[in-house]
């Protein structure tokens, strides 16, 4: 098995850890949701979604978690500072799970982070 030689750090990101040397922790399931062309997506700009859908793939994601012993997170992905906000609302109250904040542009990525933070997300 590879080891790397300079030193690997550990890192916990809402109670899931990442890093490390290889095989030291298991591998963490990532999906991304709403991402651009994602069939779930009504309205990208003002981020319109089918909810029903998107909590469904979060459970299966939740479920392959359990049965895997893989860890996981999602992948929050908006097209506008609006659509992400309203993404980001969803997830975090549909599941406890830790999520990466990403947009199309770094403004979109900052503004949905602040208002992560404000909110308490």
């Amino acid at each position: 098995m590879i080891e790397f030689e300079t030193a690997q750090r550990v890192l916990e990101i809402g109670g899931v850890r990442v890093g490390g040397q290889p095989g030291e922790l298991p591998t963490v399931l990532i999906g991304s949701i709403f991402h651009r062309g994602h069939r779930i997506v009504h309205d990208a700009k003002r981020g319109i979604f089918d909810r029903k859908r998107a909590e469904r793939l979060i459970r299966v994601q939740e479920e392959m978690s359990l049965k895997t012993g893989n860890p996981h997170m999602l992948d929050v992905v908006g097209e506008t500072a609006e659509a992400l906000t309203r993404y980001i609302d969803f997830v975090s109250e549909v599941t406890e799970c830790p999520f990466l904040v990403n947009g199309t542009s770094a403004a979109v990525r900052v503004s949905a982070a602040r208002h992560a933070v404000e909110t308490g997300r």
